[in-house]
């Protein structure tokens, strides 16, 4: 009968001691879920990417970049639902980012866009990484899609400075300081009248 007894006893114990550990493994589960929908909020929130007026010539050099039009277009989108919605999305950006050092327009194709580029894709690559942990780091993504936004501005700025150069006209005798400041030869028979939009590097 003591036999019996204790075999009870122990089965009791056991069953309870499985019914906390359930009880908390679901509490777990609930605290884990509550915590992922408060970071997507956050999340949420912060990811507000719009298209930028540019002047019709910037413009022109943006639409007709077609990497960079598939990446902004992509970029503009806002995931919905879930957090997995973004982490989607920071692939794709991820993905359309590979190809954009290699095609960027031979007008634009200066070391400063290269290096505005640059610091797009780390940006991107490092919120990618960051939004595929286990435990997101809320603070991190933010400022992360913070940064990531003035780096668009930026470039884009690049650009307009860019185009807004290639306007300025050349001084009488310009050419002649610049190919002597090159190595070149001298051009003979500069005039007002020869004068040339600046591509400024």
């Amino acid at each position: 009968m003591k036999y019996i007894v204790s075999l009870f006893l122990l089965l009791m114990v056991l069953f309870t001691g499985c019914k906390d550990d359930d009880n908390t493994h679901e509490m777990q589960i609930a605290k884990a879920l509550k915590e992922k929908e408060l970071v997507f909020s956050t999340i949420n929130k912060t990811w507000d990417f719009a298209p930028r007026t540019l002047t019709p010539e910037a413009q022109a050099i943006t639409n007709n970049w077609s990497e960079w039009r598939l990446f902004t277009s992509e970029l503009y989108q806002k995931p919905k639902g879930t957090i997995g919605a973004f982490q989607r999305k920071t692939k794709s950006l991820t993905l359309k980012l590979e190809v954009l050092n290699n095609t960027i327009p031979e007008r634009i194709n200066r070391p400063q866009i290269k290096s505005r580029l640059m610091a797009i894709i780390t940006k991107v690559k490092a919120l990618h990484t960051f939004i595929n942990l286990d435990r997101i780091p809320e603070k991190k993504v933010v400022i992360l899609i913070t940064d990531l936004n003035v780096e668009l501005m930026a470039f884009q700025d690049q650009i307009e400075e860019i185009v807004r150069r290639s306007h300025i006209q050349r001084e009488e005798g310009e050419q002649e300081m610049l190919n002597s400041l090159n190595g070149s030869a001298p051009t003979n028979g500069s005039s007002e009248k020869d004068t040339k939009n600046i591509d400024y590097q």
